[in-house]
């Protein structure tokens, strides 16, 4: 008897390469991708919720980094 088991997939079309990566790397920890084909992704419907708030994370990070204002550090 073979057994079948059901995944329900949510579909996300990544039109930018980088949030690809970015969701690429999120699925080395969360397991989340059930299918990749190029720019589109099937993930599980039941985590789908928890990528998104991983991957503003990540983009609020990026953000930080990039807008231009440097870190200073004390020097005495």
């Amino acid at each position: 008897m073979i057994m079948v088991r059901v995944v329900q997939g949510t579909h996300i079309k990544c039109s930018d390469e980088t949030i690809k990566q970015i969701l690429s790397f999120l699925n080395e920890k969360m397991n989340f991708i059930i299918e990749d084909d190029g720019l589109d992704l099937i993930v599980k419907s039941d985590q789908v919720e928890d990528v998104k708030i991983e991957l503003e994370k990540i983009l609020e990070e990026n953000r930080q980094a990039t807008s231009g204002t440097p870190k200073t550090t004390n020097k005495d």
